[in-house]
């Protein structure tokens, strides 16, 4: 029966596209265009390095720094420490990518995987500080504030979702041995864009998904997301961080609010990053549910985080 409904569903999606296909072609595209002009650059190192770093055997380094008080404080194996100083560095969503990559070494287990996922999934400093707090709000402390609310927020949720002991806690493993391939380039640079191709496909189809809602929320006669509300703000934030938190900016807000709602939406990462998250974590078992239920929290501890900074420096 599922199964079915879910066919029923892609197959009105697809009778949708029909509707108005240059309309929907152009939603497509703006979501590529998206991701060629500003994701692809800003992430291939990123994607790359992380890569190559891994590979090398670099995490175990980063590991034996900060291992140690995450593995203690949130019951997870010490490299999970490198993930969460990856996602902190570079953001969305290189935390995911990596904690993908260990696994796949056999370096945490699924476990691990789950419980680092409520905390090594940040978005990174240069879109929230540059394209949030400068460009979009134009406002660069509050750009500070909602950076400090989210990294908090990150680490808090950590605690929230792996407040249960485990009852049998995987031994840290031994780092494995890297040895020197000629090949070793070429392959982190063939994986680094199959990553980005899934990171960029999403983008586009989630950009097409808000078009499509808008456009069923238009048929019923409602012009909500037509005007810059918090509703609309929160919708759009709901498939895309950046397009939301335009909308926020653009309300009649205390500047403690407007930052406090940017960094909810941003805590959040929308439908493209939880989609992003899965395809590189689903392998270690991390559901869809468990994955918005994570995100959910994040984003509510965030915003009560950001309110109160807000309140006394903005």
């Amino acid at each position: 029966m599922r199964v079915r409904k879910s066919a029923i569903l892609i197959l009105l999606l697809l009778i949708v596209l029909l509707i108005d296909p240059s309309r929907y072609f152009a939603s497509v595209k703006n979501g590529i265009l998206l991701f060629t002009a500003s994701v692809l650059p800003s992430m291939l190192p990123y994607f790359f390095f992380t890569k190559l770093f891994t590979a090398v055997g670099g995490a175990e380094g980063i590991a034996r720094s900060v291992g140690k008080p995450v593995a203690k404080a949130y019951g997870v194996a010490p490299i999970c420490g490198y993930a969460l100083v990856m996602s902190l560095l570079s953001g969305y969503p290189v935390g995911a990518r990596v904690l993908g990559d260990l696994y796949d070494k056999g370096l945490v287990g699924e476990e691990d995987v789950r419980r680092a996922s409520s905390f090594a999934s940040t978005s990174g400093s240069m879109f929230v500080l540059g394209s949030v707090g400068s460009a979009i709000l134009g406002n660069v402390k509050a750009g500070w504030v909602i950076l400090i609310s989210h990294y908090l927020g990150a680490l808090l949720n950590g605690f929230l979702h792996c407040v249960k002991k485990r009852k049998n806690a995987e031994k840290p493993l031994p780092p494995l041995l890297i040895l020197k391939s000629d090949t070793l380039l070429s392959d982190a640079m063939y994986e680094s864009v199959l990553s980005l191709a899934l990171v960029g496909g999403f983008i586009a189809l989630t950009n097409l998904s808000a078009d499509i809602f808008t456009d069923l929320i238009g048929l019923f006669g409602t012009d909500v997301l037509a005007r810059s509300n918090v509703v609309s703000g929160l919708v759009y934030s709901f498939f895309e961080v950046t397009r939301g938190c335009v909308v926020f900016s653009e309300c009649a807000l205390p500047p403690c609010m407007t930052a406090a709602l940017a960094a909810a939406a941003i805590s959040f990462g929308g439908l493209s990053v939880i989609l992003q998250t899965l395809a590189f974590l689903g392998k270690a078992g991390v559901k869809s549910g468990r994955l918005l239920l994570m995100k959910g929290t994040q984003s509510i501890i965030t915003f009560g985080l950001c309110l109160g900074l807000g309140a006394v420096f903005l």
